[in-house]
């Protein structure tokens, strides 16, 4: 599975900066849906 190599290379060259900053995105994205995706044009 080329893919999931590329992402898993791509996160393990990020530096710690960089990883906490995409895993407070990723945790920012799971309380939206979580809590229901409200869009600007609703």
């Amino acid at each position: 599975m080329p893919e999931h190599d590329e992402g898993f290379i791509r996160l393990a060259l990020m530096s710690v900066e960089e990883l906490e900053t995409h895993i407070e995105r990723i945790e920012r994205d799971l309380a939206d849906l979580q809590e229901g995706v409200e869009r600007p044009d609703e």
